[in-house]
């Protein structure tokens, strides 16, 4: 069974069997290097903002506590006002939804239809593709491929379904739906420098933050939703964060390791993916993963703050189990201390179910204005009497 589910998501569940013996070494190796053996990380709030008064350049550098990350854009234009006003466009409004892992393409048709029919009339679907996204490695060569100088900036044809180039999302969109691993979608998109703007920000069942505790329970959720309960049983929760704080630490050290290189060589690879090596990449190598997902938090809310009023929604089932409901409170606690607008929904569906259980409670939450949202929730919780299974 272990086996079989190393086979069935290897970058996620488990780390593969054969790496299994190189752990305790590279553990070893970590605890010189760190001075202590990694522990899981107990649930802790988030390293927080004092005040958006407080941040002389911008949100992120207070946010993540990482002056050297700061990224200080220019005051909202008026064409970018009004463009984040008015939807940047003539047509109707505009919707850029990051998928769920594992979602298949019917689904994501199904998304993009419902859309269409609540008044949208630009949909793109792009989805969150397991390999890139759930992984640092994945991270480092998606911001790779992005920030290194003359780097060709071509996409595999297959990795979404609208096959856009990530320039083509360098524009406003009125609302973007991050459902489940979508969130870490965006953070990588943004990262990237693409120039994404958007006036709401739908958080479906998330953040899945980039740390590995996140991961463990969200591994564990999934595992148990396609009935693979015995390696859960054989496998406690507490050893099954250590193999993947194990496997995360192989994969960091794997890319500051290929970056020194590189950069010994003489290959030019960037002021911004400098940058971020020399902060998430060093935090996650010295276990500060708190940081690490701030970080993600504020890449985020900065993007957000580039449209001003825009609003984070957070929709989710405080039984879900695959995200910690204290990181749902910390990400939107952090979001308004920052001086963003924030709405916090609760739903009875299941993990991104509510579009396809109650939809209503979604558009209505969407409308313009964004009245109805939580009374609609209510009354379908009412109806439901709790959520779907699966």
């Amino acid at each position: 069974a272990l086996l079989y589910t190393a086979e069935l998501w290897p970058d996620v569940a488990f780390p593969s069997m054969r790496l299994l013996s190189l752990l305790q070494l590279a553990s070893a190796s970590g605890y010189a290097l760190r001075g202590a053996a990694p522990q899981p990380a107990a649930s802790a709030p988030l390293r927080r903002a004092r005040s958006l008064a407080m941040m002389p350049n911008s949100i992120l550098e207070e946010a993540a506590e990482a002056a050297v990350l700061t990224d200080p854009r220019s005051s909202t234009t008026p064409a970018a006002a009004a463009e984040c006003a008015h939807g940047g466009g003539d047509t109707g409004r505009s919707a850029l939804i990051l998928g769920w892992f594992f979602a298949k393409d019917r689904e994501l048709e199904y998304v993009r239809r419902m859309y269409a029919k609540n008044g949208f009339d630009e949909v793109v679907i792009r989805p969150s593709k397991v390999g890139l996204i759930s992984k640092p490695r994945g991270w480092y060569r998606t911001l790779r491929r992005q920030l290194q100088p003359g780097r060709r900036r071509a996409e595999p044809r297959s990795q979404s379904v609208d096959s856009q180039s990530l320039d083509s999302l360098d524009r406003h969109f009125d609302v973007v739906h991050c459902m489940s691993g979508g969130f870490l979608a965006l953070y990588v998109l943004l990262r990237s420098k693409v120039g994404l703007r958007f006036s709401t920000l739908l958080c479906d069942s998330t953040p899945i933050l980039p740390k590995p505790a996140a991961f463990t329970r969200f591994a564990r959720a999934y595992l148990a939703s396609i009935g693979l309960r015995l390696p859960l049983k054989l496998l406690p929760e507490r050893l099954h964060q250590w193999l993947v704080e194990g496997r995360w630490w192989l994969s960091i050290f794997y890319i500051k390791m290929k970056h020194r290189l590189l950069t010994l060589l003489g290959r030019l690879q960037g002021v911004e993916l400098n940058r971020w090596m020399s902060g998430p990449v060093d935090w996650g190598l010295s276990g500060d993963y708190d940081r690490v997902a701030t970080h993600a938090l504020g890449t985020i809310y900065e993007g957000a703050a580039q449209c001003a009023g825009s609003e984070i929604i957070f929709l989710y089932n405080k039984a879900d189990p695959f995200i910690d409901p204290a990181d749902v409170a910390n990400a939107a606690e952090l979001a308004r201390e920052v001086g963003l607008a924030v709405r916090e929904v609760e739903t009875s569906t299941d993990h991104i179910k509510a579009l396809f259980s109650s939809p209503r409670t979604v558009f209505s939450l969407l409308r313009r204005g964004g009245e109805g949202g939580e009374e609609a929730a209510a009354g379908d919780a009412a109806r439901e009497g709790g959520g779907a299974a699966g």
